[in-house]
Formats: C-alpha cells, sequence, structure tokens
C-alpha cells in the first residue's frame, strides 16, 4: 500500500467529518493540518530519522500522532501513560530513543502543506507485545505494511460510509491502532473517540452509543462479559434501533459469553483474531455464530496452512504485512518463519469452508496423565456460572507429575461462602474429565492483566498474598 493513495482519500474529501472528539467534529482539512503541525514539531526538534516514544494523557492526540508518523520519517514507539517510568527508561534504552514526548499542543486551523509529507516506506512504528509469558519483546513495522493491513482489513470487515465506530480500545495496541483507527479512513467510516473502557464504562458507554448512533462496537471478551451483566435497561433497544454490530479482540471469547450475550440482546457477537508480528488483524467473522471457536475469514494479502508438530496442529500464516524486524534486549533481529516464509501463530487449529478454527494455545495445552489438556475448555465450564466475573486455568511445571493445573476465580460477589465453593467444586466433579480437574481452586480480588485485557497468567502463579482471597486444595 503506497502512502500517496492514503494521502489522496484525505485530499478527496476535506470537507468530510472523519473524527468526533472532545466534544469536537473533525474533517479531514483539520486533520491534515494536525498532521502537519505535528511534522513540523519533528522536524524543528531535530527528530526526523530517529526513535520516539509517545506517552500522551490525550488519547484523541495519541491517534493523530499515528496518522502525524505515517508521513514522517520519524519512527514512534507508543507506551501506556500509567507504565512506571523505570520501565519506560528501560524501554527508551532498547530501542535509543532519542525522546519521550508527553505532550503535543493542536491548534485549530486548516492550513497544511502536503509536499512537506514522507510519502516513501519508513519504520514508522515499534509496539512492545503485551504477551502473557516471556521477556515484551519490540516489534518493528513500516508505514506501507500497516497501511496494507488496514486496508485490506478495513474490506474484509465491509467498512462503509455508514460505518460509525466506538473506539474505545487502548490506543497503544493494535487493535486499537489498525482495527478501529486507521482502518476507518479507507472506507470513509467516522470514529467517535471516547475514554478507554473499565469498569466505570459500564453504563456511560450505552450513552456514547446513543447519543452518537453507533453501529460498530469492539470490545475485548472480559468486558462483553461485564456489559451483559451489568446492561442498562434499553440496551436491547438501542442495539436493535442501531443495527449495532459486536466484534469481540485480543482473546478467546468462549462460546458461553456468545450464548449469553445473545440471549441477553438477541444478538450476536462476531470474532477477529490478530498476531501483532504480522501487521495487526488478520481474520474477520462474516457471520457470526453461537457453538464453535470460529474467527472468520482470512484477510487479502494473507495465506495459511496447518502444520503438525509433536501431534499438535499449529496454525501457520504468511503474511504480506509482516513487521520489519524484533528488537529484543536492544538489538534488532529477523522474524523467524519457516523454510515457505510462513509464521508460526503458535495457536492451534484447523480450518474448515475457508473458516479458521482457533482451538487454543501452545502456552494454554498442557500434557496430564498422557493427554493433552485445553485450559480454554475448563475455564468456558466455571465462566458459565453467573457467579463467576473471570476465570484463569494455568498449568504450573511439577517435577514428579507432568504438570498441575491450578484454577483462578474472580467473583461478582463481594463474599465467598461455602455454598459458592461447593458450586464450583461440583461442576469440576460433574462436567470434568479426571485429567481436566485442578488441584488448586484460587479465590482473588482481580486478574493481573495488560492495557489490552488480556490475563497475564505469568503473574497468576506469582499472586500475592494481598490479592488472594482464598485457596482451596482438591
Amino acid at each position: 500500500m503506497k502512502k500517496n493513495f492514503f494521502l489522496d482519500l484525505f485530499l478527496n474529501n476535506l470537507e468530510r467529518v472523519c473524527i468526533t472528539a472532545e466534544n469536537k467534529q473533525i474533517k479531514f482539512k483539520r486533520l491534515l493540518s494536525f498532521i502537519f503541525q505535528i511534522n513540523k514539531f519533528l522536524i524543528k526538534n531535530n527528530l526526523e530519522n530517529e526513535k520516539i516514544i509517545i506517552q500522551l494523557n490525550n488519547r484523541f492526540h495519541t491517534l493523530i500522532f499515528y496518522l502525524a508518523a505515517i508521513f514522517s520519517k520519524t519512527t514512534i514507539c507508543p507506551l501506556d501513560p500509567k507504565l512506571p517510568m523505570y520501565r519506560v527508561n528501560i524501554i527508551k534504552k532498547n530501542i535509543n530513543a532519542k525522546k519521550i514526548i508527553k505532550k503535543i499542543s493542536l491548534k485549530d486551523y486548516d492550513f497544511f502543506e502536503t509536499h512537506s509529507l514522507n510519502l516513501e516506506n519508513h519504520k514508522f512504528l515499534i509496539t512492545f507485545s503485551s504477551g502473557t509469558s516471556g521477556d515484551p519483546k519490540g516489534i518493528i513495522h513500516s508505514s506501507c505494511s500497516v497501511l496494507g493491513s488496514a486496508h485490506s482489513y478495513s474490506k474484509l470487515a465491509k467498512y462503509s460510509k455508514e460505518t460509525r465506530i466506538l473506539h474505545c480500545l487502548p490506543e497503544f495496541y493494535m487493535a486499537g491502532i489498525v482495527n478501529t483507527f486507521i482502518s476507518c479512513f479507507f472506507s470513509l467510516s467516522q470514529i467517535f473517540i471516547t475514554s478507554s473502557f473499565d469498569k466505570k464504562s459500564v453504563f456511560s458507554i450505552w450513552s456514547d452509543i446513543f447519543r452518537h448512533k453507533i453501529n460498530l462496537i469492539y470490545l475485548v471478551p472480559s468486558i462483553y462479559s461485564i456489559i451483559t451483566n451489568f446492561a442498562h435497561p434499553k440496551a436491547a433497544n438501542i442495539i436493535k434501533k442501531n443495527k449495532i454490530k459486536f466484534l469481540s479482540t485480543s482473546n478467546f471469547l468462549y462460546p458461553s459469553i456468545r450464548k449469553y450475550f445473545y440471549k441477553k440482546f438477541n444478538t450476536k457477537i462476531k470474532s477477529c483474531y490478530g498476531i501483532t508480528e504480522l501487521g495487526g488483524p488478520l481474520t474477520n467473522e462474516i457471520n457470526a455464530n453461537l457453538q464453535n471457536d470460529s474467527v472468520g475469514k482470512l484477510i487479502k494479502g494473507c495465506k495459511i496452512k496447518i502444520k503438525e508438530i509433536n501431534k499438535k496442529n499449529f496454525i501457520f500464516i504468511k503474511s504480506d504485512y509482516m513487521c520489519e524486524s524484533l528488537l529484543i534486549a536492544g538489538k534488532e533481529k529477523k522474524i523467524q518463519l519457516d523454510k515457505d516464509g510462513y509464521y508460526n501463530s503458535m495457536d492451534t487449529g484447523y480450518i474448515q469452508n475457508n473458516n479458521i478454527f482457533l482451538t487454543g494455545r501452545e502456552k494454554d495445552i498442557l500434557k496430564k496423565g498422557g493427554e493433552f489438556v485445553y485450559l480454554k475448555d475448563i475455564e468456558n465450564i466455571i465462566i458459565n456460572l453467573r457467579f463467576v466475573k473471570e476465570v484463569a486455568a494455568v498449568g504450573v511445571r511439577d517435577d514428579l507429575t507432568d504438570e498441575k493445573l491450578y484454577l483462578y476465580v474472580v467473583l461478582n460477589l463481594k463474599k465467598i461462602n461455602k455454598m459458592i465453593i461447593y458450586k464450583i467444586l461440583s461442576v469440576i466433579e460433574k462436567k470434568m474429565y479426571k485429567t481436566e480437574k485442578p488441584s488448586k481452586l484460587i479465590f482473588l480480588k482481580k486478574m493481573p492483566k495488560t492495557a489490552s485485557g488480556k490475563i497475564i497468567k505469568k503473574k497468576l502463579i506469582e499472586t500475592y498474598a494481598s490479592n488472594k482471597i482464598r485457596e482451596v486444595i482438591l
């Protein structure tokens, strides 16, 4: 994807509103002015051809910075503004960043000069994986590969001029950058930027949907669980009136969450799937389902194959939007591919009728009693209990056995009583095979998570006493 095509979208639609943020409607011509202002700032401060860290508290300014960086010669690394400073400094050293940008001033005027924009491909973005295991790694993306990924995904997801998307995902992860932002420009969809979703947003999200006539929403599975249990009284009517489409990203969407959401709102959640190293979004469900683990069809520009390794069927993907390289411990390294140029997703699954079905992650599969145990199947059993808010099954290595299984649970209730424990134990006894039964049942106040909402299973094993409510040995 060439940058001049992306720029032409702006120039051909100068008077069209594309973003609503901070109670303001932003037209393409104002957006170009903001891009021009940021690029002028980068040139003035000798930040061209340099790496810089973006750590802004203003979500709108962060998102505009991506567009400016695409049309610059600078490489940006966006970080959560809540990230502790000592970790920011480690990243700054590892990527050899020249500056940390914590604030940017944008003035409301419409002047811009397109000849000052860089239309050549360059290394424009470094994201750090939110991986639940191992040390974070920097993933370096080129401007044109990300634009290509965004364009292809926009077509697969069938965005249009009528699409009105609520942007409430973290702005420093790929779903918040590509799926719900850059992709929208190719279809001239309107983006409504609100605050990142959290527990306090359970009711405010519905007022945002109603006020802006939103018809497309991306959330993570755990948030879908929350808004289903604590829905606005008029939620079902709002969904029906606006014909809202819901998509789930970032983590596995349990069938039980799909079914409960459908029962409550008579609307199905579609699932999508992506890998940061391959440019972000890779698939999207065309027709939502309730029964299976489909994540939909693959975007144009990617190929897939299933390869058996140690009796597990792994998904390998070849992408036109592959990252430039990886940044590990301050050193740039090539991404590991097989001899045919395919990347091992580390996800297991299969293909049926051109749709991809996930069966688990390598780290979400353990071996007990000589049998493979799929952790998501165990989690899906427990999440069906209405008093369970979140659940995580974790495999723990043991010198005497294959692996032990610990089950971590966060409840919707303020207190735990014997009846609750009995109900969970009863479900474990009735619905789990002997190799699936956990060794420990651990109740927590909250799950450790990444900014994008993924449960950090590595940290669960290191759970501190202050977060642990009760532990039951089975």
